[in-house]
């Protein structure tokens, strides 16, 4: 590939000089250098700092395909991270790729917010064929947080003409990071320094999984005459942060204590719907169907911006249903045609491919791969969790080494020596065996895995055997290439 360097760029006749823009091709070419010195100085250095502490600043990509990426340096990578969850149809699956060349075929209009667009009604029917009733009225949204924010303001639409004024989320919940979805997410500290959208007043919590725990949240609320404050109750499926699944019949209860005390059921399933879990939506496992659910993440085909909050057409109504009230929530980039096009593409591709039969199978053969580990390093592998393509195991970091690296927390960049350990594990695997893999910060004992949907056994078996030769040599060896190879930005924090 012909690299060019920033400095290269801005003495190109190419070049705009008015601006000194850089063109498309030249933005293809950066070196990585360059690349990451643009990404320092007019994105996030910080966030360019933690990658080079991960090892992953000088991950020169030069494309990908399905489960695997490949560098400029020659290197090929099992991608085990997905977008934590975009990617589930895989990287650059061809029938994505087809259906975006014949919208450009075609010249399709993509944006008109003045009449109705016909991909919007598609896209919305063929989310209903995969949903049981009621759900089979959408809003389209670009992001799992939009999602989320849609389904809090037609709860409260249809709710506060009652009186009522609070929501109940879980302990320890993910559900973004826009104002309001932020008012419901207590997973991290990611709330730290913001005005919510919603008072902290107006927001009460329930232990995640614990049905007598919110039982005990709505009690609370319920006045003399059964009446209570709560609009709705929001939940994950299945915990995003930390892989929990909640006990069988959980979600069915979850959803029946609701109506039986006039709250609205939200079920998220931005991180784990559209099939990761082997069902299209991880609460397709019981019987239990939620007033709302929101989507995300593989609906884009991984290659869109493309999310949804989908409800019955009685609630809808409630809360949108004549000509003055129907666009009072609204979004400028909901809906564009190309991105319709490509989430209609991956319902197909979904269904005509069986991905989400695929995701059920590797994800048990996944399983049994990492339970196997738990039983061969039971000092290390405390607990396998999740289902499908969304696994995880959680680390012992409490024993050997680790114990002697816990004043490293010192250092303001590691901000527990859990980081420490984690980043070791990520970085070894991406260092010593081509693997991505990723961890939440919320949960830093906890070494998440969720492949596309396409993976097949044999990647699968590689994973297994890298962690393996990592446990088998133990984690304070990983600990300690890791901290050497960052003992400049230790003892730099220390300082």
């Amino acid at each position: 590939m012909n690299m060019i360097r920033v400095a290269e760029a801005q003495n190109s006749p190419e070049i705009n000089n008015e601006r000194s823009l850089l063109s498309l091709e030249q933005s293809f070419d950066l070196d990585n250098n360059s690349a990451n010195r643009l990404y320092s100085e007019h994105l996030n250095k910080y966030m360019l700092q933690l990658f080079d502490i991960l090892g992953l600043k000088d991950m020169d990509m030069k494309g990908a395909r399905g489960v695997e990426i490949w560098l400029n340096d020659g290197r090929t990578l099992l991608d085990f991270s997905a977008g934590l969850g975009v990617l589930g149809l895989g990287h650059n699956h061809p029938r994505i790729i087809e259906a975006e060349r014949k919208c450009h075929e075609r010249k399709i209009v993509d944006c008109i917010k003045v009449a109705p667009h016909k991909l919007q009604g598609a896209l919305a029917y063929n989310l209903s064929r995969f949903l049981p009733a009621p759900l089979a009225v959408s809003f389209l949204a670009v992001s799992g947080a939009e999602a989320n924010e849609a389904a809090m303001k037609l709860s409260e639409r249809v709710q506060t003409p009652k009186g009522k004024k609070k929501f109940l989320c879980m302990q320890g919940a993910f559900h973004g990071k826009t104002h309001g979805a932020l008012s419901l997410t207590t997973a991290t500290d990611v709330q730290s320094g913001f005005l919510l959208g919603v008072p902290k007043e107006n927001v009460i919590y329930a232990r995640y999984g614990d049905i007598g725990s919110l039982r005990e949240a709505i009690s609370a609320e319920t006045d003399g005459s059964g009446g209570n404050s709560i609009i709705a109750a929001i939940v994950e499926t299945i915990r995003g942060t930390s892989c929990e699944i909640p006990p069988a019949g959980y979600l069915t209860e979850f959803v029946q204590h609701c109506r039986d005390n006039d709250i609205l059921s939200i079920f998220d399933e931005v991180k784990v719907g559209m099939g990761r879990s082997g069902r299209f939506c991880a609460f397709q496992h019981e019987a239990a169907v939620p007033d709302i659910v929101t989507l995300a993440k593989t609906l884009g085909g991984g290659k869109r911006e493309v999310a949804a909050m989908v409800t019955s057409q009685v609630l809808f109504d409630r809360a949108y249903g004549n000509k003055q009230d129907c666009n009072l929530h609204s979004s400028s980039f909901s809906g564009l045609g190309e991105s319709c096009a490509v989430a209609i593409e991956t319902l197909n591709i979904l269904q005509d491919e069986r991905l989400i039969e695929n995701a059920e199978r590797m994800g048990d053969y996944l399983s049994k791969g990492l339970q196997r580990l738990k039983t061969k390093h039971p000092k290390h592998v405390l607990d396998v969790r999740g289902r499908g393509m969304f696994q995880a195991i959680r680390l012992n970091f409490h024993q050997g080494l680790a114990e002697k690296l816990v004043d490293i927390d010192r250092n303001p960049l590691f901000q527990t020596y859990q980081t420490v350990l984690i980043g070791a594990l990520v970085r070894e695997l991406y260092d010593r065996h081509d693997i991505l893999v990723h961890f939440q910060p919320g949960a830093r004992d906890i070494l998440h895995f969720m492949p596309p949907f396409v993976v097949r056994e044999k990647q699968i078996d590689k994973l297994i055997a890298a962690l393996d030769d990592i446990l088998s040599r133990g984690l304070g060896d990983a600990t300690v290439r890791f901290v050497a190879k960052n003992i400049k930005r230790v003892f730099k924090g220390i300082a």
